[in-house]
This record gives structure tokens, C-alpha cells and sequence, in this order.
């Protein structure tokens, strides 16, 4: 897609130059006892920088207009999936996904753990596993260190939906992956982490 947005830009440019040096051409065709060679270039030449500079600008500007629009509904799509819900029996919503993620080779984890892993409160984590309790995906339990704490742990059943949802997110994403452009592919995995660094960066808010 840059790749794309790049040679169009390009030839625009490129319309634009071929235009204005016909233009000229045109002009000396027509009237060949009023242009002076040693002034026409001094008038045309900026004309054309001009043009060619205007052109560059709006390409850019516009790029970047493109690029704010698909990054907000790139974001919108992220916050319609943690707010979806599934009644399938053995699926895990994209936010009981990210909670169970950090227990997938743990034994179990705090339920503080939990939620810093998947950039929730403790109290959105708590209401996730709530539900995810009911359905015998995962038991809680005091920490034996701490009375105060609490342990997660998945249970047989819980362990077998996350395998389950792990292959299927990971088939999907390898799927995309696969079907894109070469180059793109190989553009994929460091835009995604620069991607990844502007959401936590947007996040965090102005730091001034």
C-alpha cells in the first residue's frame, strides 16, 4: 500500500513536470520572435518549482490525512473487540484472551499480574474473571503468602480453551500474513512494533 501511494505520488509528479515543459514548448512553438532563451527559463523555471513543490505538499498532506483516518479505525476495531461478548460455550472474548494469555505457561499469578499484563484495573480483571469462574475456566484462590492476595489458576478445561484460541488467533493472523504482497510482508512486523510504540505513546499522554 505505501509502495503504491509512493509511484502514485511519483506520477503525479511526474504529470506535473511533462505539463509544465509542455506548456513552455507550446508557448515558444506559438510565438517564436517573442520569447527571449535567456529570459524564459529565468520566468518558467520557478513557475514549475512552484507547481512541482504545491504538488509534493498536498501528496504528503494528504498521505498523512489517509494515514490518521486507517490509524483511528485500526483503534476503533482494538476497542470493538475488548468490548465484544461470545455466547459460544468454548470461546474466549478478545478481553478474557489478553487476561488468560499471561497464565498460559505459569502455574498461576496474582490477579494484580493479571490485569498489568493485559493493561486493565484490578477491578475490570476481577469482573473478567468472574465470569470465566462461572464457566470453570478458572479457579481462584488465597495466596498462601499473602491472605490478602489472590491466585488465579487455570483449570483443565481453561487450559484446553486457550490452546484452542491460540491456534486459531495465530492460524488468522499467519493467514493474513500470508496473502500479503511481498513487500509488504516484509514491511509488516516493524510497522506493526512502531505501530505498537504510538498506541502506548498515545497512551501515556503528552508528557510536557
Amino acid at each position: 500500500m505505501a509502495r503504491t501511494a509512493t509511484v502514485g505520488r511519483v506520477s503525479r509528479l511526474e504529470d506535473l513536470t511533462d505539463a509544465g515543459a509542455g506548456a513552455a514548448d507550446a508557448e515558444t512553438d506559438a510565438a517564436p520572435d517573442r520569447v527571449d532563451p535567456g529570459v524564459a527559463p529565468a520566468v518558467i523555471e520557478p513557475v514549475m518549482s512552484r507547481a512541482v513543490g504545491d504538488a509534493m505538499i498536498d501528496a504528503f498532506a494528504d498521505g498523512g490525512d489517509q494515514f490518521v483516518d486507517a490509524f483511528d479505525a485500526f483503534s476503533q476495531a482494538i476497542r470493538r473487540a475488548r468490548g465484544a461478548n461470545s455466547d459460544h460455550p468454548g470461546h474466549l472474548t478478545f478481553s478474557q484472551y489478553a487476561l488468560l494469555r499471561t497464565l498460559a505457561d505459569r502455574d498461576g499469578a496474582r490477579v494484580s499480574d493479571l490485569a498489568g499484563q493485559a493493561a486493565v484495573t484490578p477491578s475490570t480483571a476481577t469482573r473478567i474473571l468472574d465470569a470465566l469462574e462461572r464457566r470453570g475456566i478458572v479457579c481462584r484462590a488465597r495466596s498462601a503468602g499473602d491472605r490478602r492476595g489472590v491466585t488465579v489458576t487455570l483449570t483443565a478445561a481453561g487450559r484446553a480453551a486457550l490452546s484452542r484460541q491460540d491456534a486459531w488467533m495465530q492460524g488468522r493472523q499467519r493467514a493474513f500474513y500470508a496473502q500479503l504482497p511481498a513487500d509488504e510482508r516484509e514491511l509488516a512486523p516493524d510497522l506493526l512494533l512502531r505501530m505498537s510504540a504510538l498506541i502506548d505513546e498515545l497512551a501515556a499522554g503528552p508528557q510536557d
